[in-house]
């Protein structure tokens, strides 16, 4: 059994299938722009919430001459003591917090 509802915007009955993308069969505007705008701002708090928890390291490319890859080889290594120390601790205070 298929769903209808009524369009907001035209004021005429659609087919629904409950998802926030369906749209109206006589205008074609969203059957439910609010559901759709939700959706809308749930995937780009979820796209900041990605580049907000990540840690860009160094990239060593295949291309790059013996003495690039040797700096970057030792940046790369600090990065990863940085990271390392800083997870230790934050791991400790998490710990000592309870």
């Amino acid at each position: 059994m298929k769903a209808s509802k009524k369009c907001p915007h035209c004021a005429q009955w659609s087919v629904w299938q409950r998802n926030p993308t369906d749209r109206c069969e006589h205008c074609h505007n969203l059957l439910d722009p609010a559901a759709a705008e939700r959706l809308k701002a749930q995937a780009q708090r979820k796209t900041e919430e990605n580049n907000r928890f990540t840690v860009d390291f160094i990239q060593i490319d295949p291309q790059d001459s013996a003495f690039t890859k040797f700096y970057k080889g030792i940046g790369l290594g600090f990065q990863l003591a940085f990271v390392g120390i800083m997870s230790f601790i934050l791991w400790l205070i998490a710990l000592l917090a309870g």
